[in-house]
């Protein structure tokens, strides 16, 4: 019986992993993609986390919030692996869905 319930729960969270709304976008992260009208982008596990963070919460995140909660840095070393990052997958989705505005920036710092 102990089986059959965790059997259900694996298949219940692969089913809740298999279409996250983010934006006009769908998060697959079972594929690791994001697809809009059928068009898949394949992602990391950074970009996914990264992704689902910022998706998650409604103020914009610091860089070094993000260095905390997606890379589990606790220290205040300088380091530019959150703009990199950010730089990167807003290239990957402008390139293959044409969209600038995925990923906001401003000075209290990035939002979805």
């Amino acid at each position: 019986m102990l089986d059959k319930i965790n059997i259900q729960l694996i298949k219940n969270k692969y089913k809740n992993q298999a279409n996250i709304k983010i934006k006009k976008y769908n998060l697959n992260i079972n594929k690791r993609v994001i697809i809009l009208n059928q068009e898949e982008l394949k992602l990391t596990e950074r970009e996914i986390d990264i992704i689902l963070f910022l998706n998650e919460n409604s103020k914009p995140q610091t860089v070094h919030n993000l260095q905390n909660v997606v890379w589990g840095y606790s220290s205040e070393l300088e380091t530019h692996t959150v703009e990199t990052h950010i730089y990167r997958l807003r290239k990957k989705v402008k390139d293959k869905f044409k969209d600038d505005n995925f990923i906001n920036s401003s000075v209290s710092g990035y939002k979805i």
